[in-house]
């Protein structure tokens, strides 16, 4: 069995990660001893849940460190070292086609390749912040992950862009997606961001995970610096995803709202503003196109929704939301499926709760019903959750 007493990796809200064993704590602090026999000092709101857990679970804390204190926004607060983001010598070749070379930066758990004028150390930093803040918040997260890097691609060269999508067509034909490869030639260039497969040769050169994040650049100064709303929805949407990967076809139902929500969470509450927009695919052949947004920008979200829910118009219903598909979205629907995360995650017993239930998805391959999301943040039944979120919407933090 673990004791505490035994040298682990501690995560600080800074990103730094230290090898010590546990030493004593005391109210709202937290003495580790390093390998060299120092004392290290923290507050128990510095540690990652997971630290806490294990301080929980092994050193005779009290339950309450897990879930008091503020959250914050550990993206903001790691400390990201320049020497961290290195631009490689090589450059990466996707199939055998010639237009197909990227510039490479490399940063601890990224991969960014880029062809054009756009470079990859502004990307590399919203992804390696975005990365730590899930790896704080979220249980098992960096065990899961592992020392492969995830890769995302950059393109502004519009030939390159073009190339891409044709070789990545032909890709999905190879290995048996008709329907995945229809979809993407319908929306390979109204798209701004994909996630995306990788051939396997690629992966094992690179050691990364299977999927990538991938950008068609229109509007540079989205990518110039770090933490932009777009990238940060679409890197944000990647990661949980990651973190809820086997998703079964017969659990899919609340995945998009789930995923979908906590992007937007990250982008607004990051940013300040929002510039997503989300296209739909329909049609018999997968060649009609639509696309959907929230209300103005993501200032007046909030604001424009509360009166909508005290008037009655907007329905705060968990059940029905978590069966919503991106067709069937509204403008409301989009910012209640918002306001479902920003709930969830505002605070930190609700943000406890979520990575409880984010390890439940990940556990089960399904979205938990309404009964039992329910349940996971206390309440006896989906009513009394549902008049909670509601509460929230119209009396309490939301903005």
């Amino acid at each position: 069995m673990t004791q505490a007493a035994e040298t682990r990796t501690w995560m600080s809200r800074k990103g730094g990660t230290m090898e010590a064993e546990f030493g004593s704590i005391t109210g709202d602090q937290v003495i580790l001893i390093g390998k060299d026999g120092k004392e290290i000092k923290l507050k128990t709101e510095d540690l990652s849940l997971a630290d806490r857990q294990h301080l929980v679970e092994f050193g005779g804390a009290p339950a309450s460190i897990i879930t008091s204190g503020e959250p914050g926004f550990p993206e903001k607060d790691v400390h990201i070292e320049p020497a961290s983001i290195k631009k490689l010598a090589n450059k990466m070749h996707l199939g055998d086609v010639s237009l197909l070379e990227f510039d490479l930066v490399e940063s601890a758990h990224f991969l960014v390749a880029s062809a054009g004028k756009v470079k990859g150390h502004e990307t590399a930093e919203t992804a390696e912040r975005l990365w730590h803040g899930m790896a704080f918040q979220h249980m098992n997260f960096r065990k899961d992950w592992g020392d492969k890097r995830m890769l995302i691609l950059l393109v502004d060269d519009r030939k390159v862009f073009k190339a891409l999508g044709e070789w990545y067509v032909s890709y999905l034909i190879k290995i048996n997606q008709p329907e995945a490869a229809q979809r993407t030639k319908t929306v390979w260039d109204k798209a701004g961001s994909n996630q995306i497969s990788i051939p396997e040769d690629t992966i094992k050169e690179y050691n990364l995970h299977p999927g990538a994040v991938l950008f068609n650049i229109t509007d540079a100064s989205r990518f110039a610096k770090p933490l932009g709303p777009f990238p940060t929805h679409c890197i944000a949407s990647a990661l949980l995803s990651k973190q809820m990967a086997g998703v079964s076809s017969f659990g899919a139902e609340g995945y998009f709202a789930v995923v979908t929500g906590h992007a937007f969470f990250k982008e607004i509450s990051l940013t300040k503003k929002t510039e997503t927009n989300l296209l739909d695919v329909s049609g018999t052949g997968n060649d009609e196109i639509s696309s959907k947004s929230g209300f103005k920008d993501g200032t007046s979200w909030a604001k424009t929704l509360r009166p909508l829910v005290r008037r009655g118009k907007v329905k705060v219903e968990l059940d029905p939301m978590l069966k919503w598909t991106q067709a069937q979205l509204t403008a409301e629907r989009m910012v209640l499926i918002y306001s479902f995360a920003y709930y969830m995650e505002c605070d930190a017993k609700r943000l406890c709760a979520f990575a409880k239930m984010i390890r439940r998805i990940e556990s089960s391959n399904q979205i938990p019903p309404a009964e039992e999301i329910a349940k996971i943040f206390g309440f006896t039944s989906v009513a009394d959750f549902e008049a909670d979120w509601k509460k929230f919407i119209t009396e309490g933090p939301f903005k």
